[in-house]
């Protein structure tokens, strides 16, 4: 016999927080790493480089959609162990956000 439980709604309404909490920090840190880019290719394109500015903006939207790629089959994954929505989106959410944190970090203190 299956049973399931109801699920909690504090327990909804704190995985929606982290998840949106999540999601902001990320959309943020992926921002200025983008802004970033941005700068790198204009400076690259003013230097007559556009090739290689080119270049280099295919391998950021390579990055970009492989890393969609990923999270995209994480979230269809935990689909099957049927969470809720805002788990999977705060579990996805910790999947995402290190490393443009991270990287957004080393860009911002200067290393």
């Amino acid at each position: 016999m299956h049973t399931t439980l109801a699920p909690n709604p504090r327990n909804n309404r704190l995985m929606t927080a982290l998840a949106a909490t999540l999601w902001v920090v990320t959309a943020h840190a992926v921002g200025l790493c983008l802004m970033v880019v941005m700068m790198i290719a204009v400076w690259g394109a003013a230097a007559e480089h556009p090739a290689e500015t080119g270049d280099f903006l295919l391998q950021v939207a390579g990055v970009l959609v492989l890393g969609g790629a990923v999270l995209t089959a994480v979230w269809h994954a935990l689909k099957l162990l049927r969470l809720a929505p805002a788990t999977r989106a705060a579990l996805v959410g910790a999947l995402a956000c290190p490393g443009p944190v991270g990287l957004a970090l080393y860009v911002y203190l200067g290393h």
